[in-house]
This record gives structure tokens, C-alpha cells and sequence, in this order.
């Protein structure tokens, strides 16, 4: 031992000291004893105390130091017992019973510090919890270190991003908040980023891993099975079953006992499950049996944190809440909900869960919004008038021409439109005290000479209603279609269609819908209501059935196509991972993309829609005769016909361009019979 104090004198406490340890501890020397009390305390006052401490209460030697009246006793027992001591012995938290390091006394015992935080705990004035108290509010009521990091007064400007958030460290810069908080210069072991978020040591790997490695969700390269990231790499990611096959090393997780993490915490799936499950049960009783249903489809998703972050969101909540309230959940209980976009998803996801039937959503609303319109009219005349046009004439053609396919977004806008001018031409004549039996040729005329964007629709009400009677001796114009509106480029068609062949950056779902248009005049109703049905695969040729005869597509538009066909649904297009049949899936489960959405991506690919499609059937129909084009382009004869008569299209022309094919055909053949003749039997 170094450091030890000389020889005590007379009167010294020190020597009572070393006649105590002497029958306690026979085989310390009192060298040893002074070097220990020096390690205790450095200046001859604190050794002083130490030592009339010790000699006053010998107690304090033999486990009850937490009674030490000075901290440098608990300091001395311990240098007693580095020297070798038997028979001191160093006093452990009078409360919780551990070997600890003890602190200032609370209520005259020395405690550990968790314990001497929890004894001088009190209730906060805010959140009413029993903690040890940060500070004192303006009334003098202490408040909780939680809620006083919450309190605005108590954060400060951070020095990097510049918002007023809670201190996390205090830098050369200044004050930074948690997210700014300045970590290990370490580089992350998986994505190899430095600014990736905290980097902390995985205990999996022994490895720094980023922050935001260590919340990814990944397919495992070896199993294919969606876990939490362990390990490997971005481009080969390890689940924890493939990272560290010993079942010994993991721990599971408490609820399901077959996930397999670092800590018996709730597993991600487990948390979902119980989450879902508080919300779908009602107060007074289970849960529906949809609900139930949907919940097991929700729990076995790819990326149940998606879907935990989903449900963090209050509208999500409260939608979800509100259809758990529902005693017989059905589409007519979910039409009583407040309207909302996550009520229209959480529908679909019913559907997709097979919870509740396919309902044709775009025909419903369309029929909700004429019967709307209908009870608008306060003339019953009008009112009787509007129900047969819009529901005998339109809705049941509609129908019809439907043959249980869902509505497409323009046939419902198309009948929107026809209703709502035949409603505005009845409200025109209800303003000026007409009906619709007693107008006069005159006001009609007054009415079409008008600058309402109806009129054209509206005649075509007039006409249908002269013919069911509701009105006489009326005669509206009928507007014929004249062609195409617009330029009709065939330069940046061509231009376009090269782009979308080569460009590879552009997704293939965006590439195949601006090339259908470009080079097939397919609308986009047309293109999002495609199946896999649709492609056909025949003799190693990829083919594709708009209309009757199926289309053979050339390379590489069916390796798109075929690619689009084996993989249909898009990373992160919907929460719930079902089977979708459509071609061009949509967001919502078990959906097709919708028209403006498809839309809009292509104009960010700088293709326009309806000016390609124009330009494409303009030049179809000049080269190919109507009955051919209805075939291969699903279009109707009669519109065929149109288009080739404005396109002024020559059948003669395209007969003998069939008639040199086919010649052309014969001498190759010829050719290559004569080239290698077969063999005589």
C-alpha cells in the first residue's frame, strides 16, 4: 500500500482505529490500516472524522455502512476490503439489497441511487405519476423529468437543424436536439453509411449498424421470408434465422414464442394483433366476425410496421372505430359511416379479405348520385322526367353494356354529365316558372343560345324527351363528331413510342400503358381493366387480347408485358398483400389503377393520353380496314368506320400490301426448300 498516513499521535483518533481493527482484523498490518484510511481521505480532518466515525459505531465495519455518518467510511471499508479483509464487509442498499455504491443519506440510510430516486419521489402536478421531481411549475407543485422535457420552456434552438426541440447533448456548436445528436464516427456494416442515424454495436453481429438499418424490413436472401434486418448486407439481407442458425442464441418472443430476436420483448406481429384486436372490440361486446376476418389477414402482412404506423394516425382510428361500433357489418352499414379516403380503403381491404362481397363502387356511387339529383327537383313533372332519363336510359344501358364487368371512372363520368345537363336545363326552366311539357320552341332556342356548358348535352335530354312524351313539338340540333381535336403528330408519336422501348429508367408499368396507347389507340379505360387473362403465351410468342383476335407484341414490348404479367404488384402499393388479377394494380387491395391516376403518370413522362391515342387510331385507320381494326383493337365497327373515313383510308392499298406479303412468304419458303430439300423416304 502507498499513500498511507504516519505514525497517530497522542489523542488521535486514529489510534482507537487501529486498536479496534486489531481485534477485528489480527492479520492487517496497521501499515495497512493507515493506507487504507489515507485512500479514504487525503487531508488529516477527514481522516479525523473517519476514524471517530468508525470508533464510535464499530458497527459500521460489519454491514451496516449504510449508517455512516461521513461518505469517506463506505470509502475506507472498501480499501479495507482491496487489502484483503475478512471480516469487513461492504454494506449493500439497504433497500433493494444489492452491492452498490451508495450515495447522500435519505432519512439517515445511504442508499443506491435508483432507490434514492425512487424515495424521493413525489407525485407530479401534471401527469399525476408518483417520479422524482426535474423542477417546480409557477404553483410550486413539482413536475416529473418526463414532463418537463415535454414543456416548451425547457427546450432550446438546436445548433444544427435550427428547432426548438429538447436538449440531447451540448456540442462545440451549441445545444442539439435528439435527432441531430452526433453519434460514433462509425461506418454502418450494412448500408456502409455514415449518416445513416445513430450508429450503435449490433449484439447479433458485433458490427456497427446504423439507425435506420436496424428498422428495416427485409425479404431474407436465403429464406425469401419478410423479417426484421439482422444482417448481411442491402443486397443480400439475413432475416435471424439465416444470420445465426442456433435457436440457443436468439430469444422468441413472449406472446407467439416463434419469433426470434434479441430480447423476449412483444414481436412485431404480436403487437399488431393486440392492437387490432382492442380496436375492432367493441365496449359492449366481440368483435364482428368481418372484423375478425380482417385482422387475420392484417397480422400475416409483409410489413406489419407499415401497418403499426398506419394505425398510429387518428383518422385511421377513428374509421376503424366506427366500423367496429357497426352490429352487422355490411356495405349498407359502412354507407351510414362518415365519407373519407380510409373509409374507401378500408372497404377494399374487407373485400380483399373476403370479409364482405365485391361491390361495383364506382356504380354505386353513380346510383347514390342520381338519386340525389333526383329528389333535388321539386316539380314532381321534372322530377318523374329526370328519374326516367337517368335511371331507364342511362343507368339501365349502362348496365347492359356492363354485363357484371365493374364501371369504368368515364363511363360514370359520361352519364354524370348527361344527367347534370338535363338537371340544369329543368332548374333554367323552374327559374323562369316553365316545366318541361309547356316549353316552346322559342325559349328552347333561348336556352341553347345561351353560353351553358350543357347544351349539347342537354339537346340530347330535349330529343329523348320529345320521344317518351314528356314534352312536344321541340326540335334540338344533334352534334355530329367532325374527327380528332388537337394536332395529330406523327413525328413525336414515334418519338415517344422510341423513348418508352429504350428508356429502362422509366417503370415498366408506365412504359407498357404509354406503348399500348402509342401503338394499339387503347384508351385508358381500356388499359387499367387488362388481366392476366389478357396475355396469352402461345409457340414462345407473347400475345395480348384487346379485342377478338389477340395482338402477337413485338420485342421488347413482351418481355414488358410478360414481366408486368408474372409480377404485378408494385413494392409498397398496398398495406394488405392479397392476389390482384389486374394488370395495372392499383393502391388500394384487390383494385385496378385508376384512369387519372395512370394519367398523371404518364404526363410526367411527358406523354399525352388522348392526343397519342388520336394520332395512333388516325393512322391505324388509314392502312387497315374498319372490320380488322374493330378485331384487334376491341373498338366498335361503327367507330372504326368513323375514324376511316376521316382518315380517308384506301382497303385496296392494304389488300395488296397482304397480297405482296404473302408472295413474299412463298418464295422464302421456296427458297429455303430448295436450299435444303427433304430427305426421299
Amino acid at each position: 500500500m502507498t499513500g498511507g498516513p504516519g505514525r497517530p499521535g497522542p489523542g488521535d483518533p486514529a489510534g482507537a482505529l487501529l486498536a479496534l481493527l486489531a481485534k477485528l482484523e489480527p492479520a492487517l498490518s496497521p501499515e495497512v490500516i493507515l493506507g487504507a484510511l489515507g485512500q479514504a481521505a487525503a487531508r488529516p480532518d477527514g481522516r479525523c472524522r473517519i476514524a471517530a466515525a468508525v470508533t464510535g459505531q464499530p458497527e459500521l465495519l460489519t454491514g451496516q455502512g449504510a449508517r455512516a455518518p461521513v461518505p469517506g467510511v463506505l470509502r475506507f471499508i472498501s480499501a479495507l476490503a482491496d487489502a484483503g479483509a475478512a471480516a469487513v464487509i461492504e454494506p449493500p442498499c439497504p433497500r433493494c439489497g444489492r452491492q452498490r455504491e451508495l450515495g447522500v443519506p435519505v432519512e439517515e440510510l445511504r442508499l443506491c441511487a435508483g432507490r434514492r430516486s425512487k424515495a424521493r419521489a413525489l407525485p407530479c402536478g401534471r401527469c399525476g405519476k408518483v417520479r422524482p421531481a426535474a423542477r417546480l411549475n409557477d404553483g410550486g407543485q413539482p413536475i416529473c423529468q418526463n414532463c418537463w422535457h415535454r414543456d416548451p420552456r425547457s427546450w432550446k434552438p438546436c445548433a444544427r437543424c435550427g428547432n426548438s426541440r429538447r436538449v440531447a447533448a451540448v456540442t462545440e456548436a451549441g445545444p442539439v436536439c435528439q435527432s441531430c445528436r452526433p453519434g460514433p464516427a462509425l461506418r454502418c456494416s450494412i448500408c456502409g453509411s455514415v449518416g445513416g442515424g445513430r450508429i450503435g454495436i449490433s449484439r447479433a453481429t458485433g458490427t456497427p449498424v446504423c439507425e435506420r438499418c436496424r428498422k428495416r424490413w427485409i425479404t431474407c436472401s436465403r429464406c425469401g421470408t419478410g423479417a426484421p434486418l439482422k444482417g448481411g448486407t442491402l443486397r443480400e439481407p439475413l432475416c435471424a434465422r439465416c444470420l445465426n442458425p442456433d435457436p440457443a442464441f436468439w430469444k422468441r418472443c413472449a406472446a407467439c414464442q416463434e419469433t426470434w430476436q434479441l430480447s423476449a420483448a412483444e414481436c412485431t406481429r404480436c403487437s399488431l394483433d393486440r392492437k387490432l384486436q382492442q380496436i375492432f372490440t367493441p365496449p359492449g361486446g366481440p368483435a364482428a366476425p368481418e372484423l375478425d376476418r380482417l385482422r387475420e389477414a392484417l397480422v400475416r402482412v409483409d410489413r406489419p410496421d407499415l401497418m403499426l404506423d398506419w394505425l398510429k394516425k387518428a383518422g385511421v382510428r377513428r374509421a376503424l372505430q366506427a366500423a367496429a361500433a357497426c352490429r352487422d357489418l355490411t356495405h349498407e352499414a359502412l354507407d351510414t359511416l362518415p365519407p373519407g379516403r380510409t373509409l374507401v380503403h378500408l372497404r377494399s381491404m374487407l373485400v380483399a379479405a373476403g370479409a364482405l362481397p365485391a361491390r361495383d363502387e364506382h356504380l354505386t356511387a353513380l346510383e347514390s348520385w342520381i338519386s340525389q339529383a333526383i329528389a333535388g327537383r321539386t316539380t314532381p313533372e321534372h322530377r318523374r322526367a329526370l328519374h326516367g332519363y337517368a335511371v331507364w336510359h342511362h343507368l339501365r344501358r349502362l348496365r347492359g353494356r356492363l354485363d357484371g364487368r365493374p364501371a369504368s371512372c368515364q363511363q360514370v363520368k359520361n352519364v354524370r354529365d348527361q344527367v347534370t345537363a338535363a338537371a340544369t336545363f329543368l332548374d333554367w326552366l323552374e327559374t323562369r316558372g316553365l316545366t318541361l311539357a309547356g316549353c316552346t320552341q322559342a325559349e328552347l332556342d333561348q336556352w341553347l343560345a345561351g353560353k351553358s356548358g350543357h347544351l349539347a348535352r342537354s339537346a340530347n335530354f330535349v330529343r329523348w324527351a320529345v320521344a317518351r312524351r314528356h314534352a312536344s313539338r321541340l326540335t334540338a340540333p344533334a352534334s355530329r363528331w367532325t374527327g380528332p381535336a388537337g394536332p395529330l403528330d406523327q413525328d413525336r408519336r414515334w418519338a415517344d413510342a422510341r423513348r418508352l422501348l429504350q428508356e429502362e429508367a422509366y417503370p415498366a408499368a408506365d412504359r407498357v400503358a404509354g406503348l399500348l396507347i402509342l401503338l394499339y389507340a387503347q384508351k385508358l379505360s381500356v388499359i387499367t381493366a387488362l388481366t392476366t387473362r389478357h396475355v396469352l403465351h402461345q409457340d414462345g410468342r407473347t400475345l395480348l387480347r384487346l379485342g377478338s383476335r389477340p395482338v402477337i407484341l413485338p420485342a421488347p414490348l413482351d418481355t414488358l408485358v410478360a414481366g408486368l404479367a408474372a409480377g404485378r404488384r408494385p413494392p409498397g402499393s398496398s398495406l394488405l398483400g392479397v392476389s390482384s388479377p389486374w394488370l395495372f394494380p392499383g393502391r388500394q387491395p384487390g383494385s385496378a389503377l385508376t384512369e387519372d391516376a395512370l394519367a398523371q403518370r404518364l404526363h410526367a413522362l411527358g406523354i399525352s393520353p388522348r392526343q397519342g391515342r388520336n394520332t395512333a387510331l388516325f393512322t391505324l385507320a388509314a392502312d387497315v380496314p374498319a372490320a380488322i381494326l374493330a378485331k384487334t383493337l376491341g373498338i366498335h365497327v361503327k367507330a372504326a368506320i368513323q375514324w376511316q373515313k376521316i382518315s380517308g383510308g384506301d382497303w385496296s392499298a392494304y389488300a395488296a400490301d397482304i397480297s405482296r406479303r404473302g408472295q413474299a412468304q412463298e418464295q422464302t419458303l421456296a427458297r429455303d426448300q430448295h436450299a435444303d430439300p427433304l430427305p426421299s423416304a
